[in-house]
């Protein structure tokens, strides 16, 4: 078969062909071989660019990244320190005063600083700032990015987390007309409720200080201060003069007690005595670091009104409880049981920050006289005897003046005191009951008659002189004069605000001259309310508002 036969020309002709697909195969690689080795280099080098640009950018990145937390760091820190309560310079300074010595200050940054406060005194400080930097990049430009924008913004704040509140309050006794202690009670007891709002975590304190004629610090809290111990009965101090020119009081230092004594009370009363000087009703006592809403509101429910008026001795105490001079004594009364354990450390250091300290005084009038007992009828045995079984009274007199006979008698005898006996009918020779007859000292003799009873009944009589009725009353006591006090007033005050304790001070239908004083007490004219009527709750609420607005953070 034709077909399946290949001739020899034919199979020369495959041959030759196989051949020359041979070397054309061979050209063929050889080239590819050499077109394959220049593919690498480029490769190569696509892939030496790529790992530069990556490094690059992350060297770029890795310089932003320092800049910018350099940059919050030094953020950080000014805005903690532009924040601080105790900070005086102004918070944007402070923040321009960081960036500069860091080697910011070309950067640019905005700072904002919110401030709350009671007149001068900054209860918070808020600084917001903000900053960025545009970093200038070495690799990331070739690919169009010539800078990195690097943000960093911070907060800080710093505010009042405790509240320590005198409440100094006007019971004397004109606050019993026109219903003006009616209208307190209301006004005050809705203080009380409104400055506990939301209060959590005992950071409320309220100490109440009522006042009259004095201050009765009352038997417990006395205790913890050196008062004098001429009687018991009464529980007031008297302070002097050097007493107004600081806000702290001594619990080592000597004290005076006042004395319990009625300079009132009319001759024909014998009932004792009645209207003191220091009142001695429990309601009338100080209530310190207190945050029992319902014992508050009940003392001053009990309020009655009664006395003259010292504002000054009112400030003074409210100035003193709030004295960080008073924290040891705090810390007994607390161990003793008489203030609760949150408030162990109260009052709280003038250099903390987080306390707003603040005296609420409130009055109806003006600055009027305070009675004092003289030095030689504080204490002592007087001339004076008692009989137990009737009470019945004889004084001694040193001398005995017979006008009628023009006798002198240098040995002393004894008056029995009958009121309404005629001029030495009872002159004796003995004390009324003779052995039985008790002689009393002077602070007895004060709590068993009033000053004008025992000027009449005992020198009058004796003597049937009225000139010696005078001479007796004013041998007894003296006073401290308005002018004087409203001196004393204003040297507390100062002291008070010299130590940023916040004064919000409240005339209740008042004077124009103690209208002028109260407003001069008080931390900022905007801190004194003048107010009448039904008004003073208005006076309290709002005060209650501006504190409440303080308490900001925990």
């Amino acid at each position: 078969m034709r077909n399946n036969l290949i001739t020899n020309d034919e199979q020369e002709q495959a041959s030759a062909f196989a051949r020359l697909r041979g070397v054309l195969t061979r050209q063929c690689a050889k080239r590819f071989a050499q077109v394959e080795e220049g593919s690498l280099i480029v490769f190569a080098l696509f892939i030496f660019v790529m790992m530069m640009l990556f490094g690059g950018i992350a060297v770029d990145v890795m310089h932003a990244e320092t800049v910018r937390t350099t940059m919050q760091s030094t953020l950080d820190r000014a805005v903690l320190a532009a924040a601080d309560l105790d900070q005086t310079v102004d918070g944007e300074d402070v923040v321009d005063d960081y960036f500069a010595k860091a080697g910011m200050g070309h950067l640019d940054y905005d700072v904002v600083v919110t401030e709350t406060g009671a007149g001068p005194i900054i209860t918070s400080r808020r600084v917001d700032a903000k900053a960025n930097a545009n970093i200038g990049t070495f690799f990331m430009r070739m690919s169009g990015y010539p800078y990195l924008p690097s943000p960093a913004s911070g907060a800080a704040m710093e505010g009042v987390t405790h509240i320590e509140i005198s409440l100094v309050l006007d019971v004397s006794g004109s606050m019993g007309n026109y219903s003006r202690l009616t209208n307190l009670k209301v006004a005050a007891k809705d203080f009380i409720d409104d400055i506990f709002e939301n209060d959590e975590g005992d950071k409320v304190s309220v100490s109440i200080i009522p006042y009259s004629t004095q201050v009765s610090a009352g038997p417990t809290l006395l205790s913890y201060y050196n008062a004098t111990a001429e009687h018991s009965y009464s529980h007031c101090v008297e302070f002097t003069a050097n007493d107004f020119l600081s806000a702290s009081l001594s619990d080592t230092d000597q004290l005076q007690r006042a004395g319990h004594f009625d300079p009132w009370t009319s001759k024909n009363d014998d009932d004792g005595a009645e209207d003191l000087v220091c009142r001695n009703e429990s309601h009338f006592h100080i209530q310190p670091f207190s945050n029992d809403i319902t014992a508050l509101k009940n003392q001053i429910t009990a309020f009655t009104a009664n006395g003259n008026t010292s504002i000054d001795i009112g400030v003074k105490w409210g100035a003193a409880l709030l004295d960080d001079d008073t924290q040891e004594l705090v810390t007994e009364m607390v161990d003793d049981g008489h203030v609760i354990e949150a408030f162990d450390g109260r009052p709280l250091t003038y250099s903390n920050g987080n306390v707003l300290k603040v005296i609420v005084v409130m009055t109806d009038g003006v600055n009027t006289s305070q009675y004092y007992l003289n030095d030689d009828y504080r204490s002592g045995l007087s001339p004076i005897y008692r009989r137990p079984s009737n009470g019945r009274f004889s004084m001694a007199s040193v001398e005995k003046n017979d006008e009628d006979n023009d006798n002198d008698y240098s040995e002393p005898y004894f008056y029995a005191d009958a009121p309404g006996a005629s001029y030495g009918d009872y002159w004796i020779d003995d004390p009324y009951g003779g052995s039985d007859a008790v002689r009393l000292t002077w602070p007895q003799v004060w709590e068993a008659m009033n000053v004008k009873y025992w000027a009449y009944w005992l020198h009058r009589d004796m003597y049937n002189d009225e000139d010696d009725e005078d001479d007796a009353i004013d041998a007894a006591y003296d006073r401290v004069n308005s002018t004087t006090k409203d001196t004393r007033l204003d040297l507390i005050c100062t002291a008070a605000k010299n130590n940023f304790i916040t004064i919000y001070s409240i005339g209740f239908e008042v004077t124009n001259d103690s209208a002028e004083v109260m407003e001069d007490c008080a931390s900022t004219p905007n801190h004194f309310y003048r107010v009448t009527g039904q008004d003073i709750s208005y006076a309290f609420a709002s005060i209650a508002n501006e504190i409440n607005q303080l308490k900001l953070v925990e």
